[in-house]
């Protein structure tokens, strides 16, 4: 099989802007009203790579960054939910004319939710896709799960013992093109450590999901280990839209087409 480089795809734009921790990088694709994709840790913009130009087709600007400290963004002085929350905000900022629809993926969802709620006037509609709604015991249990570790081995070892570790804890439906984005990405944060895993837990997302007024719908895949957290949420709010998606974590990245299919009717009816 042919693996891609980390590379833009056709009719991509790459860009930079200022943010609250220095350089924010993005991609963007397509004109319109702009619909702000925020990954998951330890990923980046590329993340997205599949669904910008889809979400383009809608007629939409679909713009992604990498949160700082994350792809080719600067560090965070101390890392946090607010601080790439604020990340957000200066992109919405510097690119979008209007209040702009937000995709966060997993914990990426925890920092589009705490933007919703401390910034409603930039938030037109929110996506929550498999975003960790732990309660204090559960967040406790989760904290150091995942260790982080970029260390290089002088027999470059150390990129097949990520790529084992990934398909050990990973999505078990992920192809190979994903998992090889995946080691490449992970190393490619820099010498600083890697914060998005450990932020998550610290997060009480509980306080947030309250104080969120836009319109928002909760995605939950039926084989991510957060499937559960998707049904919770929704007990909480049942204002809310509620779809399932029939695969793992990995959907965005190895089946765009069924995952956008709650997303092209969710922007539908923010047109």
């Amino acid at each position: 099989m042919t693996l891609p480089i980390l590379t833009a795809l056709p009719g991509e734009r790459r860009g930079y802007l200022d943010g609250p921790c220095g350089q924010i990088h993005y991609r963007s694709h397509g004109d319109g009203p702009v619909v702000l994709l925020v990954h998951q840790a330890p990923w980046a913009s590329i993340q997205f790579r599949h669904v910008l130009p889809a979400i383009a087709a809608l007629g939409r600007r679909a713009i992604a960054i990498d949160l700082p400290g994350h792809g080719m963004s600067d560090p965070p002085a101390q890392p946090g939910i607010g601080i790439y929350a604020e990340a957000l905000a200066a992109a919405i900022a510097q690119l979008s004319p209007a209040p702009a629809v937000v995709i966060g993926h997993r914990g990426g969802g925890l920092v589009a939710g705490h933007l919703a709620a401390e910034r409603p006037e930039l938030v037109a509609g929110l996506v929550l896709d498999n975003a960790p709604f732990l309660s204090s015991a559960a967040r406790a249990a989760r904290a150091g799960r995942f260790p982080d570790d970029q260390s290089i081995a002088a027999d470059g070892s150390h990129l097949t013992d990520r790529w084992a570790w990934v398909r050990r804890v990973g999505d078990p439906d992920w192809s190979d093109e994903t998992v090889h984005i995946s080691v490449l990405t992970y190393f490619m944060h820099g010498p600083w450590k890697e914060h998005g895993h450990s932020v998550i837990p610290l997060h009480d997302f509980e306080a947030d999901v309250p104080r969120i007024t836009c319109p928002t719908l909760i995605l939950a895949s039926r084989t991510d280990p957060l499937f559960d957290s998707g049904a919770r949420l929704h007990g909480v709010r049942s204002d809310w839209g509620y779809a399932e998606l029939p695969g793992g974590p990995g959907m965005v990245l190895d089946r765009p087409a069924e995952w956008l299919v709650p997303i092209r009717d969710f922007l539908a009816e923010r047109a």
